[in-house]
């Protein structure tokens, strides 16, 4: 039988190929086999290796201590949601406002029980200052309505508050640098206590594994309960990830189902 032709675009090619990494292959797999131990008796010559021209390595962005500090003392000063957005517009020291367009940090019923909490924005929050935008924003309205929650968009009423645990974009949609999440997480910890939800959504790992102690890969994480405080968190893909990779949306079905389980043992 002829093989199909390889139809996928070069975007397609890296997010597969990204997938695959995560779920651990770490080996191409040829059309014909080959004899290893053929391979490994031919003795070659030794080479000459080519001296080495050494360039420096680029150093990531570094934030003193002092700055993560002061996060904690601002956050903690904070008396309303309000008054910690307010913080944060002015809270110069961590890096990645400089870098960013709008905050995208709370929206939502500030008096629900639930809070769905988004790991970072991406370029289409960085324009809206939403917490999730464009086609990820139609997706989760999609997954939450399926267990009777609503983001707030017309007709249903909102019932969840949404929130980012980093609330700027980093530059280029890259994964926050660990410096910069310690300047940020004193105003997520706190945004939680202030709104004292009962149950927590998170999309993506960055929330569970800062906040709950959870493993950094959210395919070891999801599906599993963490806790932020005495507040029950719950972890599954970011609608971003699984638009990307649809496959995984049955992985999403389960801990949805998981998380309505709960809404229903504490009585929401």
């Amino acid at each position: 039988m002829e093989p199909r032709p390889n139809d996928m675009t070069p975007e397609q090619a890296a997010i597969a190929l990204a997938w695959l990494v995560e779920m651990g292959a770490d080996e191409i797999v040829s059309e014909s086999p080959i004899d290893r131990f053929a391979a490994s008796a031919v003795v070659e010559k030794p080479k000459i290796a080519p001296a080495k021209i050494s360039t420096p390595a680029p150093r990531a962005a570094t934030l003193p201590d002092q700055a993560a500090a002061d996060a904690g003392a601002q956050a903690e000063s904070c008396k309303s949601l309000e008054a910690l957005s307010q913080a944060l517009n002015y809270f110069e020291a961590n890096p990645l406002r400089k870098g960013a367009t709008k905050l995208s940090f709370i929206e939502g019923n500030v008096q629900s029980s639930i809070l769905i909490l988004s790991d970072r924005p991406r370029n289409e929050e960085d324009k809206s200052g939403q917490v999730i935008s464009a086609k990820a924003r139609v997706l989760l309205q999609a997954m939450l309505a399926a267990i009777g929650l609503n983001i707030g968009d017309e007709p249903a009423p909102r019932n969840v508050m949404l929130m980012n645990f980093i609330p700027w974009r980093p530059p280029g949609n890259r994964q926050p640098l660990d410096n910069e999440i310690a300047a940020c997480l004193p105003f997520a910890a706190r945004a939680i206590a202030l709104a004292a939800p009962k149950l927590i959504l998170s999309l993506g790992s960055l929330s569970g594994q800062y906040l709950g102690g959870g493993d950094a890969s959210i395919i070891r994480q999801r599906g599993k309960w963490l806790s932020v405080g005495d507040v029950p968190l719950l972890a599954t893909l970011h609608p971003d990830e699984l638009l990307k990779a649809p496959t995984q949306k049955k992985l999403a079905w389960r801990d949805l189902q998981n998380f309505k389980a709960k809404m229903n043992e504490v009585g929401l």
